[in-house]
């Protein structure tokens, strides 16, 4: 695959993380469902992935910022693979899971499945990346300005939002904190 191809690529799976932190506040402002705790944890975990991967957009395709996409992959897994298993052996008489299914699964098992990408993603992605010369400066196309961009607008709404739902002090499930 071609350097360009390779930022295409890069900047696509940069606009599919991003789909599901807006999927994300659809559920929290479309349908009510305020994030828990952990889901909120698990928000930060995807804009981890996004900051490794628009990194990639203004400084080149580096085995570093790919290794922050799968240190922030394999965190984030872990706050989902917690949810889950709080929810896997539901008390009788409570709901079987946190907020409202897709496709048959609730979002933070859906999280796990996208970490999982992100991780075997960024794999094959340092399979075909070799080190770029130091010497030209990078230029990025407007394609990747614009997945950088609406990911930078995303990461603010979602601070602002948490900043709201929380203020400064910890955010409480279910509610304000009393």
């Amino acid at each position: 695959m071609n350097l360009k191809g390779l930022y295409i690529a890069n900047s696509t799976a940069m606009l599919l993380v991003s789909s599901v932190l807006i999927g994300a506040f659809y559920f929290q402002f479309g349908l009510g469902e305020n994030p828990c705790p952990l889901c909120l944890l698990q928000r930060i975990g995807m804009i981890g992935v996004i900051f490794g991967l628009s990194l990639n957009t203004y400084f080149g395709l580096k085995k570093e910022h790919f290794g922050i996409v799968i240190l922030s992959a394999l965190v984030g897994s872990a706050f989902s693979i917690r949810q889950i298993l709080l929810h896997i052996c539901p008390v009788a008489g409570e709901p079987t899971g946190y907020g409202t299914a897709v496709l048959g699964m609730h979002l933070y098992s859906w999280a796990v499945v996208i970490y999982v990408a992100s991780i075997i993603g960024s794999v094959v992605f340092l399979f075909f990346i070799k080190d770029e010369k130091k010497e030209t400066e990078r230029k990025p196309f407007t394609y990747e300005k614009f997945t950088f961009y609406l990911s930078v607008l995303l990461i603010f709404i979602n601070v602002v939002a948490t900043f709201f739902e929380c203020h400064f002090g910890p955010c409480c499930e279910n509610g304000p904190c009393p």
